[in-house]
C-alpha cells in the first residue's frame, strides 16, 4: 500500500515538474520572441497538456487534496519566473 502510494505521488512529481518546465520554456519563449502564431499554438498546446495531465490524475488514483497542492505549487512557482522574467526583460529593455 505504502509503495503504491509512493509511486502515485512520483507520477504526480512527475508530471506536474514536466508542465513547470514547459510553462516556463513558453514563458521564456513568449517574452523574449513576441511571435503572435508561437504563443497561440503554445496556448493551446498547453492547455491540452493540463486537460490531459487532469485526465492522468483520475487514472491514478490522485486525491482532491494531492491535486490541490500540487496545482498549487504549480502555479506559485509559475507566477514567481513569469515574474522574474518580466522584470528581467524590464530592466534590460
Amino acid at each position: 500500500m505504502k509503495e503504491e502510494r509512493n509511486k502515485k505521488y512520483l507520477y504526480l512529481l512527475a508530471g506536474y515538474g514536466g508542465l513547470m518546465f514547459l510553462g516556463v520554456a513558453i514563458l521564456r519563449n513568449l517574452l523574449f520572441f513576441q511571435d503572435t502564431l508561437g504563443y497561440v499554438l503554445t496556448t493551446f498546446g498547453y492547455i491540452f497538456l493540463v486537460s490531459y495531465v487532469k485526465f492522468a490524475d483520475e487514472k491514478i488514483g490522485a486525491t482532491k487534496r494531492d491535486k490541490i497542492i500540487f496545482r498549487t505549487g504549480l502555479m506559485v512557482i509559475l507566477g514567481v519566473v513569469a515574474l522574474y522574467f518580466y522584470q528581467q526583460r524590464s530592466i534590460n529593455g
